[in-house]
């Protein structure tokens, strides 16, 4: 009898944190190469392309339900446009135009207005909207902000309570960027009332600016007036004190006598000066002449006279020198002479004492002039002192006068101007385009949405079949499985569905079952054993490795189908004429005798308890002496820790006898007798199980394997599937060579 593929009973169930926990600690460490090629993905959405249209169809039909379900939405949009440089009154210094400042700040400013509970509360009032919660109860789903190009700034909640702040539902305030436009969007489900709304809330803007401007006037004009009372007491005291002053001082025009008398003392310091001046230079020949200097006559102005004389007296000297070499003293002529220089010298000396009094005379008559200008400077500017002080108060009295006359003046001017700022209506802030009832709701926009929700859902599913395949770390195929932990594929075993009841495993027993038609061979019991010998061909004909004898084959987890494969080879192995011998070590889940049909008292167990021979627990199956068998029978807990044992003595046996002995070991992970095999046998071959296996639990044997020094054979991936990995697409032109085989592809052409 033959059975399914994969073993049959399950291990004890073990803590999947904890094994995976143990397994990340055993997992070898590789420099691997994730990066999959395209047409891999290309074929993770062929396979799964019904899932991801079923999602795509269920996601749109869902949002075309929610769309044609929904009540519509419709939204109305106001502009307000607003020039800053227009005059926002009609007379004074804020009637001209004027630049401002960061108009950002400005519009935002107004957006928060728009917002204001006085602007929206009459238009809550006036459309019944004070006792509402929420218009819509999707209204805040369904919003989606402002038209495109415009930039949200800020959009208002479900009102609260009637004696808070009015925030009317449905409302968005957007201003359009670059611009001086702010749009008053209003959404409701009834179209005429949303332009209704939106226009009224422009008003309502308007009207409340306007409001403001005209309160601000008329407060400031009530305040103007009760000052202008005081300011008109304060200018008439301060004329009043102006005027006394002056009246007590007898000033008639003080600016123009200080002007005089400013002109006085610059005479007055002039002449002063000179005086100084004329009384140095005179003191100066007056000490020179009293000291004996004759050189002092000589520059006085009274010298011209005396220079004459002295030119007579030079003369009348060389006379007289001349006669004493002529004549005698008793001659005339010489007495002549005598009595001419005699007069000479008389007039000299007359005329120098002259010069000398007179010269005194004028330095006295300067000193005098000196002092008499110095007291009558000092007597001037005494005055210009007293005349100053008297006209520094005058000016500060003239100057509070005059200040209190234009505070008035401007104070007056002010209250008129206020009177008449109150009644115009500025246009800086206008309504530039009305709201106006829309064709079209803005939510829910049935094609864009149903668009959106069959793209989306695409995308998504795409998404979801690419992570899930990323995040898959179970064997998939021999790629995969070098780069993820660095371990040699040595073949690959496909999937079978189903065995027939006779198996083809028995050497000259054939299958009388027929094959249904149209099967795909690659799915047959016939591909599977020349899969099968393939495997074995490619480790007994290996020239690189020594002679294999024994071989154990073992797996991470039960259930990868590592008791078929022994089967399988061990049937392989004894149909090409070699003496074969199969022994099922694993004694808590043993399944070879049934694969083989095989009942006998005597096992593995009974060399275990009983001693047995190898001859005596041996047992031939099938027409042929080249296949023997050991099946596990019914053993304890004691026997498991022992069957290592026993199986590294009857493979020193059965080695003298058999050319090929096949140990069919329990799975690796958490188990000893694994190891002990592993450490006994020519080579291990590892079992997994393609799309269900884990990486993580493949390393660990590996790295097990590896630590032990154990020959590692390489790893069999199992029911390789073209719906596991996209690498077994070519095994569909195994068809090609199902021709020829009875019930098998008919009609297919010969390759």
């Amino acid at each position: 009898m033959f059975s399914p593929q994969e073993d049959r009973g399950a291990m004890s169930p073990v803590d999947s944190g904890q094994l995976l926990a143990l397994l990340s600690l055993l997992q070898p460490k590789h420099e691997t190469d994730d990066v999959l090629p395209l047409d891999h993905y290309l074929w993770l959405l062929k396979r799964h392309w019904w899932k991801i249209i079923a999602a795509v169809v269920f996601c749109t039909a869902l949002t075309a339900i929610f769309c044609f379900y929904v009540t519509p939405v419709y939204e109305a949009t106001a502009s307000i446009a607003i020039d800053h440089q227009l005059p926002s009154t009609a007379i004074g210094q804020d009637s001209a135009p004027t630049e401002t400042g960061n108009l950002d700040d400005i519009l935002n400013t107004e957006v928060r207005i728009i917002q204001s509970d006085p602007v929206l509360r009459p238009v809550a009032e006036q459309y019944h909207l004070l006792g509402q919660k929420k218009a819509d109860p999707l209204l805040d789903q369904k919003k989606t902000g402002p038209s495109q190009g415009q930039k949200k700034t800020d959009s208002v909640e479900p009102m609260r309570a009637a004696d808070g702040p009015v925030e009317l539902p449905g409302l968005t305030v957007a201003r359009i960027p670059n611009s001086l436009i702010i749009n008053i969007v209003y959404r409701s489900e009834d179209r005429n009332k949303a332009a209704s709304i939106a226009n009224a809330i422009a008003t309502s803007y308007i009207t409340r600016g306007m409001e403001m401007r005209a309160r601000a006037s008329m407060g400031s004009s009530a305040f103007m007036e009760k000052q202008i009372g005081e300011l008109k007491k304060n200018m008439d005291d301060s004329a009043k004190a102006l005027a006394g002053y002056e009246r007590d001082l007898g000033l008639i025009n003080p600016d123009e006598k200080t002007s005089i008398l400013t002109a006085r003392i610059l005479q007055l310091n002039t002449q002063y000066t000179d005086a100084q001046n004329d009384r140095v230079r005179k003191e100066t020949d007056y000490q020179a002449l009293k000291s004996g200097d004759s050189a002092a006559l000589e520059v006085s102005p009274e010298a011209g006279p005396l220079a004459k004389l002295d030119e007579q007296l030079h003369v009348a000297q060389e006379k007289m020198a001349v006669v004493k070499t002529v004549y005698g003293p008793n001659y005339a002529e010489y007495k002549r002479a005598a009595n001419d220089l005699g007069e000479v010298e008389r007039q000299y000396q007359q005329m120098r004492t002259e010069v000398a009094r007179r010269v005194q005379v004028d330095y006295q008559e300067a000193k005098k002039r000196e002092a008499m200008l110095q007291q009558s400077l000092a007597e001037a500017k005494s005055e210009s002192d007293q005349l100053n002080a008297n006209s520094l108060k005058n000016q500060q009295l003239k100057q509070e006068a005059e200040a209190n006359k234009t505070l008035y003046n401007e104070l007056f001017r002010k209250i008129k101007e206020a009177g008449i700022n109150a009644g115009f209506q500025s246009g800086t802030i206008r309504i530039a385009d009305e709201a106006r009832p829309q064709l079209h709701p803005v939510f829910p926009k049935k094609g864009l949405f149903i668009f959106l929700g069959f793209l989306l859902s695409l995308l998504a599913s795409i998404a979801f079949v690419i992570v899930s395949d990323i995040l898959n770390k179970t064997l998939r195929d021999p790629d995969q499985a070098r780069r993820a932990i660095g371990a040699e594929v040595v073949g690959t075993l496909p999937s079978v569905r189903r065995f027939p009841v006779h198996s083809r495993i028995l050497p000259g027993v054939k299958s009388h079952r027929r094959a249904k038609a149209r099967v795909n061979w690659a799915q047959t019991p016939e591909f599977y054993e020349e899969c099968i010998h393939t495997l074995l061909s490619s480790l007994l004909l290996d020239r690189s490795a020594r002679k294999l004898k024994s071989i154990v084959i073992t797996s991470a987890e039960p259930g990868e189908g590592k008791s078929t494969c022994a089967a399988h080879m061990a049937a392989a192995s004894a149909s090409r004429g070699k003496r074969t011998l199969l022994i099922d070590a694993d004694l808590r889940f043993p399944i070879q005798h049934r694969l083989f049909n095989i009942v006998s008292r005597e096992s593995l167990t009974s060399a275990i308890a009983q001693g047995r021979s190898l001859r005596q627990i041996r047992q031939p199956v099938g027409h042929t002496d080249k296949l023997d068998v050991i099946v596990a029978g019914a053993a304890s807990e004691h026997m498991c820790a022992q069957v290592a044992v026993i199986v590294s003595e009857l493979l020193a046996e059965a080695v003298l006898e058999y050319d090929l002995i096949i140990v069919d070991s329990p799975p690796m992970l958490f188990l000893s007798e694994p190891i002990q095999m592993a450490c006994i046998a020519d080579g291990v071959l590892v079992v997994g199980r393609a799309g269900r296996t884990d990486q993580r639990a493949v390393a660990a044997v590996f790295a097990a394997l590896r630590r032990v020094q154990a020959n590692i054979l390489g790893l069999v991936i199992n029911r390789a599937d073209p719906h596991v990995s996209s690498s077994y697409k070519h095994r569909n032109s195994a068809r090609r060579y199902a021709v020829g085989i009875p019930g098998l592809q008919p009609g297919l052409r010969r390759g």
